[in-house]
């Protein structure tokens, strides 16, 4: 799944083969038609789920703070997924056009990145594998969630989520979103909370990304296949590494949005 080329200059995205916490930044990559190199680490099988693949790199890539997600553009060496997603939209003025739209943009990234991670420490605990368990989570945290962001998105009654102009939070809420509707079995969600099946729809349908979503995005999965571990010994992404209760497969959803 790596992509490859020889200009030294060209931005490097490195991460797991997986969405993760990092994917919002590969949408954008696309959105912006910018080359880049897609550097995927797999993971092993079971029953030791190597992690070498990584290791074997992890110091050798001049890195302050080796981890996953990192970008590498010419001299510029950046790890953290927020601090990637922040490089890339001021690269790409895709930040707002005032001060009130940045601020806006800031609080949604935040906002949906409590989400996802509420969402993949679920998934990679004891009751992730759990089909009722999952229906209570959606019932409760996802369900809170989304009604906020559609009470949001009709009071802002603008054609992206900041404006009328694409921002990273349409990105990032758009993923995160996105992942979290494979946990909904049943597809009820969606029917309750139009305003947000309307902006999903609005970013899937993008001519820059629609080829992208659905041939590549969509057959990539949302979480690392690990055994169980300690939080202290996982060193990327937090809690999106541990079991891989759910997630750590591709799933088909029985009807994409």
């Amino acid at each position: 799944m790596t992509e490859s080329n020889t200009d030294q200059n060209q931005i490097i995205l490195g991460y797991w083969a997986i969405r993760g916490l990092v994917e919002p930044s590969r949408i954008i990559l696309h959105y912006t038609k910018t080359p880049f190199i897609n550097k995927t680490y797999e993971q092993g099988d079971a029953p030791d789920y190597s992690r070498d693949e990584w290791l074997n790199e992890k110091q050798k890539l001049g890195l302050d703070f080796p981890n996953l997600p990192y970008l590498i553009h010419g001299h510029l060496k950046l790890t953290q997924s927020k601090a990637i997603l922040y490089y890339l939209g001021r690269k790409f003025n895709l930040m707002g056009t005032n001060l009130k739209e940045q601020a806006y943009v800031f609080m949604l990234c935040e906002e949906v990145q409590d989400l996802r991670l509420k969402y993949g420490a679920f998934s990679n605990g004891p009751n992730g594998d759990s089909q009722t368990e999952r229906k209570k989570f959606l019932e409760t945290i996802l369900t809170e969630y989304f009604k906020k962001i559609d009470q949001y998105l009709q009071k802002s009654n603008s054609k992206f989520i900041v404006g009328n102009q694409p921002t990273i939070a349409d990105f990032q809420v758009f993923e995160y979103l996105d992942a979290c509707l494979y946990m909904d079995d049943e597809q009820i969600l969606l029917d309750k909370y139009s305003n947000v099946k309307q902006f999903l729809n609005t970013i899937r349908n993008l001519p820059e990304l629609k080829d992208y979503i659905t041939k590549i995005h969509d057959q990539i999965p949302l979480h690392n296949k690990s055994k169980s571990r300690s939080i202290r010994s996982i060193d990327t992404d937090f809690f999106l590494f541990l079991a891989a209760k759910f997630g750590g497969k591709v799933i088909k959803r029985k009807d994409q949005v």
